[in-house]
């Protein structure tokens, strides 16, 4: 016997005594799929376009990325120029901020489609710093 047709370790081995009770087991096997591929569809449909936006911790320096995570605006004024080699700092921390952000509103829909405490697994994988950034911005909400 090969280990695909083992039972799974913890699955009780299901006997079936009746042809019916085939067909009924497996119609509740395509309903959980089917179930399944609508709540991921839905998972798509909101997450396309899912942006973030980020700052610099003084503020001056921002940040957004698109649907794919991509960094697609990027504002650095004229004062944060003349900040030398702290601008990359304040460039690089406004781009991861936007990322997390978007991967934080990610999660939020997930967590709405599943159930699971996939917001709060995604925040502690943030960064402190960053995640400290994004919770001081009323305008990411997730």
């Amino acid at each position: 016997m090969d280990e695909r047709s083992q039972p799974r370790p913890g699955a009780a081995r299901r006997e079936f005594r009746h042809p019916d009770e085939v067909l009924e087991f497996l119609e509740g096997i395509r309903e959980r799929a089917r179930r399944d591929a609508e709540r991921h569809q839905r998972y798509t449909d909101q997450a396309g376009g899912v942006t973030g936006v980020g700052s610099s911790a003084d503020g001056s320096v921002r940040a957004e990325v698109d649907g794919q995570g991509i960094v697609s605006r990027l504002d650095i004024p004229d004062s944060a120029l003349r900040r030398g080699n702290y601008l990359a700092t304040m460039v690089l921390t406004a781009i991861r901020e936007a990322q997390a952000a978007r991967a934080l509103k990610l999660a939020g829909i997930g967590a709405e489609l599943t159930g699971a405490r996939v917001v709060e697994m995604v925040r502690e994988a943030i960064p402190e710093q960053i995640r400290d950034g994004l919770e001081r911005r009323p305008d990411n909400r997730w």
